[in-house]
């Protein structure tokens, strides 16, 4: 009995053993040159079930009780905070596999408190960083200062990951997204989006929100807003479940771009992705994201509504950031209903424009109709497009989807005033052809896709009555005199200085010959001279002087610009001074630079420029791969008939999709008695098929149910029909196949 029961216990033992993580040695640490070598200690460390934390002799023994707040920490509080993210991730979602037999399941993670040696070692001091020891484990670096909650360590904690991928998941050349540019801006954009599993208040921060809304229309991998791309993996978790998330990071290919993995992973081709990218960017006025951790959905405590609230607080708080968040067409010269994209604006690929539209028919069901004709000719090759219309209501959540159309044509929707607050249309940049670039090659050298756009019985952003534009603003102010523009009450603007109609300047103090226009807004700082800030330029906590301008899209936050100098384009600054002639556009972001030249990148190794480097306009590095455009003619952009405030004539007939895509067949066309209807299923969901007169009224439901994938076959009897034009309509999804029949 007795060697019975040590057999057990003996096991027991044994079984609990292989369940414990060890301790892994880096082979790192011994090596002389390496930052931690004699510098790790087991007198300065803690353990839990998962994570190991070390740190320096400066702090000593007891870092909770180190007289620097700054560098005062609990090692077990770090410890317990990273084992909430660690059940999160691994325990509830299961992203990496944590099997005994496994580098993961083996080894706990590192964390290195860095800062806290007194070591002058530069490489002893980060904030907040991740990578692995020995591309066996993955290890954390950071700062007391970023572990006081979970939202810096959730997101390095992702980061390790990540790298755990790369080691253990889906090793090779390349792989996990590992090792080239153009995958690079999706591991910040990542993290960001775990950090919302594991803590839900994070779904989105105001540090990432307000650069987001800013840069919608750059490409979606643009490193000018990496961290902040991660709507759309709310969207692929509420479709496809988090596991496809893990799913793109452990099957991911050497070179792929993760929008690449995506197409892959679900089968589609390129027009297939463009379409389901569509249904993430038709979210985006209302960020309608409905989804949990857990990736069911909930319509009352969701991430859209957490991202809708920070939106919120941005506009109450930090206006500034709200500049950008709609884009701004411009008119077509001699034209009153015609407008197109300017550079500025034009969407990169899979970006977006988000055009709030204003109604301008009497009654409750406002309908509203646009032209599209997308300028092909400037990238002939990749151009393409998804648009529809987006309507919300008062609370700002959605209320209803347009179809998608995707081709050059008209298109209508209504408001219904009742029970809708507002219309948006979406325009999302679909490149025919999938380009991958290289990490910060910037504005000149990224693919445009610029669009015209007549619009009936609405008016977009901007073009709507001065008083109306950006009226939230605009509170305890009053109009001023030169120029008709709103100023605030606790502003100083001089009588001579011009505020144009649609300007606003909620703060500072401006003087001289200085000219506010446009749709600028000035928030704090100083304007004097014959400095000029226009078109839709932001200027916060600024000083201008002299000839200095700042003009198209330019955001700029404290610093000063004076002489001659010029900030125009989508660039962003913080705290830079500029002077002399220096021209500071495309989507550049710089420090402070007098030298003489044009700057329209980051100062990137890979392509070219370095900081205020004073290579002038026909730098190779400023030459737009874009060429110029000329606007399309009236009678180009005409619609077919004119359009009508009528609420029964909702629909165009003018083809949303192309009928090849679909295989779409109606036959005979003519007829004399019945048609068939033949189209292909590429998935399975409901079809609705609707018939309408040439005038746009809806004269029945042919079918609405859901069919299996296959070829559809669908006879229709139009014997009762009069002899005319008829549309049919069949929907999928959001997407919408029209198709015109001759009766006779």
């Amino acid at each position: 009995m007795k060697k019975l029961l040590l057999q057990v216990v003996l096991f027991l033992c044994s079984y609990f053993a292989m369940g414990q993580k060890t301790l892994f040695t880096p082979t790192e640490w011994s090596n002389p040159n390496n930052e931690f070598y004699n510098n790790v200690s087991n007198t300065r460390k803690y353990e839990s079930t998962n994570f190991v934390v070390y740190w320096g002799d400066k702090v000593g023994t007891n870092p909770a009780a180190y007289a620097d707040a700054a560098l005062r920490f609990t090692p077990k509080s770090v410890a317990d905070t990273l084992e909430h993210s660690f059940k999160r991730y691994i325990t509830d979602l299961k992203f990496i596999n944590n099997a005994p037999t496994t580098n993961f399941g083996k080894y706990k993670i590192i964390i290195m408190m860095m800062n806290t040696w007194n070591s002058t070692d530069p490489r002893l001091e980060a904030f907040a960083q991740a990578s692995s020891f020995s591309n066996t484990i993955g290890a954390m670096f950071v700062h007391p200062e970023a572990t006081r909650d979970g939202g810096a360590l959730s997101h390095e904690f992702a980061h390790t990951l990540q790298m755990m991928m790369g080691i253990q998941e889906n090793p090779g050349n390349g792989t996990a997204f590992a090792g080239y540019d153009w995958a690079s801006p999706f591991y910040e954009g990542h993290a960001n989006f775990m950090r919302a599993q594991a803590y839900a208040k994070w779904a989105e921060i105001d540090g990432t929100l307000t650069r987001w809304i800013q840069t919608r229309h750059f490409m979606w991998s643009s490193n000018r807003h990496h961290y902040t791309n991660f709507h759309l993996m709310y969207y692929v978790q509420e479709k496809e479940g988090f596991d496809f998330t893990r799913r793109m990071w452990a099957e991911s290919k050497n070179q792929e771009h993760p929008l690449e993995t995506i197409k892959r992973l679900k089968g589609f081709s390129q027009e297939q992705l463009n379409d389901y990218l569509w249904g993430y960017a038709q979210r985006q006025p209302a960020f309608d994201y409905p989804i949990q951790w857990n990736s069911q959905i909930n319509a009352t405590s969701n991430f859209g509504k957490t991202i809708r609230n920070t939106h919120t607080l941005i506009k109450n708080n930090m206006p500034r950031y709200t500049s950008r968040q709609y884009t701004l067409l411009t008119k077509v010269e001699g034209t009153t209903d015609q407008y197109y994209t300017n550079n500025d604006w034009a969407p990169q690929d899979y970006g977006m424009n988000i055009i709030p539209l204003y109604p301008t028919c009497t009654g409750t069901q406002k309908k509203v109709s646009v032209k599209f004709k997308g300028h092909t000719e400037v990238n002939p090759t990749q151009a393409g497009w998804r648009y529809g219309f987006v309507t919300t209501k008062a609370d700002g959540t959605v209320s209803r989807y347009s179809p998608m159309y995707n081709t050059d044509g008209e298109a209508s929707f209504e408001l219904n005033s009742t029970t809708e607050a507002g219309i948006f249309l979406v325009v999302f940049s679909a490149p025919k052809v999938h380009v991958n670039y290289n990490m910060d090659v910037g504005y000149p050298k990224q693919r445009r896709y610029p669009y015209e756009l007549k619009i009936a019985n609405a008016t977009p952003e901007g073009f709507q009555p001065a008083a109306d534009f950006r009226k939230f603003l605009k509170t305890n102010g009053r109009i001023h005199s030169n120029g008709g523009g709103w100023i605030s009450n606790t502003a100083s603007v001089a009588a001579s200085v011009y505020v144009g109609p649609y300007a606003i300047v909620r703060r500072g103090t401006i003087s001289g010959n200085a000219r506010i226009d446009g749709y600028a807004m000035v928030d704090g700082g100083t304007i004097s001279g014959n400095a000029i800030v226009r078109d839709n330029a932001c200027v916060y906590n600024a000083t201008l002087s002299s000839n200095a301008i700042v003009e198209g899209n330019a955001w700029m936050e404290g610093g000063s610009v004076a002489n001659t100098a010029n900030i125009k384009g989508n660039a962003m600054l913080f705290a830079g001074n500029f002077g002399g002639s220096v021209v500071v556009g495309g989507d550049a972001e710089i420090g402070s630079c007098s030298t003489a030249g044009v700057y329209l990148q980051f100062p990137y190794w890979r392509n070219g420029r370095a900081e205020c480097d004073g290579k002038g306009a026909s730098d190779v590095s400023n030459i737009d791969i874009n060429p110029a455009f000329t606007n399309f003619s009236a009678a180009t952009m005409a619609f077919s008939t004119t359009p009508t405030c009528t609420a029964a004539a909702t629909l165009s007939a003018t083809n949303s999709i192309l009928d090849e895509q679909v295989d779409l067949s109606v036959y005979p066309n003519p007829t004399s008695g019945n048609i068939n209807i033949s189209f292909m299923q590429t998935e399975l969901q409901k079809v609705t098929i609707s018939l309408f007169d040439i005038n746009g009224r809806k004269l029945n439901v042919i079918t609405n149910q859901t069919y299996e994938v296959g070829r559809i076959d669908i006879p229709y009897n139009c014997s009762q029909l009069v002899k005319g034009v008829y549309l049919l309509r069949i929907q999928t999804g959001n997407t919408v196949v029209n198709k015109t029949f001759i009766k006779q």
